[in-house]
């Protein structure tokens, strides 16, 4: 059974959808995982959105630790914050028996010191070696750029900001309808919210088979790095376009509102 650790600001409505998907999984007897704890860099009373995830996860008797990074920052003398704040959260985390933590909304760069004291993924809307940043600056760079193919992934967390070593991930091409005519019609913005929907519809698809082959021992993470089940190295990922698609076009849960 894979332990999964859960970390997620909880800001926006996908957020709550995302977790309620994978815990849906699990219960359902799909996924073989349970979830030990649930970190969030805010608290009880901060944001709205955040106390419904809260209470979701009070309903699933999942777990939490609660800090808030806000209060944190502003009251912290000192430069390194974010190293003492997570810290501060890895003296709470220490409790629970965890595999993997999944960056799910969370919005707070993570320490060096985190990042070497636990394995931790996060699902970036670009492909290996693809733009960085949010999904916005990702989308933008895409529409105004040649680029013909994009999609998503899910890699480790490392102090090299989306740069960490690829688990998994699945590509659409961007010569096809409808991003062919609206490159042509040079509609930059259109462009950009086109190619956000089509990566949208297929996130969850992504995180859910990825959970289901490190549940399953197809994907193995040993000293930050992923191995497929025979220990060879997952040289840029594991590549599940074609489960992804198959379940996008099926009847997988689908949210198009922002984590």
């Amino acid at each position: 059974m894979l332990r999964l650790g859960w970390m997620s600001t909880a800001r926006g409505q996908g957020s709550l959808a995302l977790l309620r998907v994978v815990c849906d999984s699990i219960n359902e007897g799909t996924l073989d995982a349970c979830i030990p704890v649930v970190v969030s860099n805010r608290v009880p009373g901060e944001a709205e959105q955040t106390d419904r995830f809260f209470e979701y996860c009070r309903q699933q008797g999942l777990p939490l630790v609660c800090e808030s990074s806000q209060c944190f920052r502003q009251t912290f003398d000192g430069a390194d914050w974010r190293t003492s704040f997570d810290r501060l959260l890895a003296s709470h985390i220490s409790q629970y028996e965890v595999d993997v933590f999944l960056l799910a909304g969370y919005m707070l760069i993570v320490s060096e010191f985190l990042c070497s004291r636990y394995p931790l993924l996060n699902l970036h809307p670009a492909l290996p070696n693809g733009p960085k940043g949010t999904w916005r600056e990702v989308m933008s760079e895409l529409a105004r750029t040649d680029a013909t193919e994009t999609g998503a992934m899910i890699h480790v967390v490392t102090p090299d900001l989306d740069r960490g070593p690829v688990v998994s991930y699945f590509s659409f091409p961007l010569d096809d309808e409808p991003f062919k005519t609206l490159r042509s019609a040079g509609d930059i913005d259109a462009l950009a919210d086109a190619i956000r929907a089509h990566e949208l519809e297929r996130e969850y698809p992504l995180i859910l088979t990825t959970l289901h082959a490190l549940s399953a021992g197809h994907i193995v993470l040993t000293e930050g790095r992923p191995y497929d089940a025979s220990g060879t190295p997952l040289i840029g990922g594991l590549d599940l376009s074609v489960e992804v698609e198959r379940m996008a076009s099926g009847s997988a849960p689908q949210d198009k509102t922002r984590r």
